[in-house]
């Protein structure tokens, strides 16, 4: 009877803590999460895309190449107004010509690096074409400058009358504006890999985060980061490039100078006897 009464004595309950309590709620909390991720599998997040400024994205990048040739043609129109003595249109047209082939060139040359360098770094195209075409219009004033100072002594040395820079004959012939065009467009352009290979290149990785700086404002408004880096950054920097490598180019030499050689005769119309 003593073991039958002990069997069916009921058994002390233990203690039921709050901490038992919050354990078994988080229990069923982590299983109902459980079953809603199996119910409802997860969806990547999506991370809104932001355009990227492209130098030759379509139509409007175009447009504003176009306006560039266009400001820097105006920008010799004016100084050809502004020049006393003013040279003859068709030597303001030689001269002017040469310096739309090298900056066709130039420009070619400024895109190709431009998406060259955007490619392996964080900054977009158009913010390294606007650092490498500052640091070309910098650096390429230098280079030019002294390039045609060795190039004009050598002409003088060994008597090249085609290759006199700024002097076409006269009449103004199209064959030493021609010689001089080709010679002039090779040589700014190897002022453009020059530059490449001795400042950007070295300095990549710097120059790489100071366009990610300068573009930052600008992400949100890729035509805007456009039309600033193609046309009124170069239009500014171009008005003295253009002005300081025309004045390098077109002959200066006066008439009173002139008549002792021979070989020189007066391109500008007041100077002639």
């Amino acid at each position: 009877a003593l073991i039958v009464y002990i069997y069916r004595c009921p058994q002390p309950k233990r203690p039921y803590s709050s901490k038992m309590a919050a354990t078994e709620v988080t229990v069923q909390e982590e299983e109902q999460q459980q079953g809603l991720a199996l119910a409802y599998p997860p969806t990547p997040l999506s991370v809104p895309h932001t355009e990227q400024c492209n130098l030759l994205g379509g139509t409007f990048a175009i447009f504003v190449q176009c306006a560039l040739a266009a400001a820097a043609i105006g920008t010799l129109v004016y100084k050809r107004h502004s020049e006393k003595p003013q040279r003859a249109w068709r030597v303001w047209f030689f001269d002017a010509s040469k310096q739309a082939y090298a900056g066709c060139l130039q420009h070619l040359v400024n895109i190709a690096f431009g998406m060259w360098f955007a490619a392996s770094g964080s900054a977009s195209e158009c913010a390294w074409y606007a650092v490498n075409f500052t640091i070309s219009v910098v650096c390429g004033v230098f280079l030019l400058w002294g390039a045609m100072r060795l190039y004009t002594r050598i002409v003088d040395r060994f008597r090249l009358h085609y290759l006199r820079s700024g002097e076409y004959g006269n009449p103004p012939s199209w064959q030493p504006w021609l010689a001089q065009l080709l010679v002039w467009g090779f040589l700014a352009s190897g002022e453009k890999v020059v530059t490449a290979v001795l400042v950007i290149v070295p300095l990549h990785p710097l120059l790489d985060s100071v366009a990610v700086l300068i573009e930052r404002p600008f992400l949100p408004y890729p035509k805007l980061e456009l039309v600033l880096v193609m046309v009124i950054a170069p239009i500014l920097l171009n008005s003295l490039f253009f002005y300081i490598i025309d004045n390098i180019i077109m002959r200066k030499r006066p008439y009173a100078e002139a008549s002792h050689d021979s070989t020189r005769r007066p391109l500008l119309d007041d100077e002639r006897p």
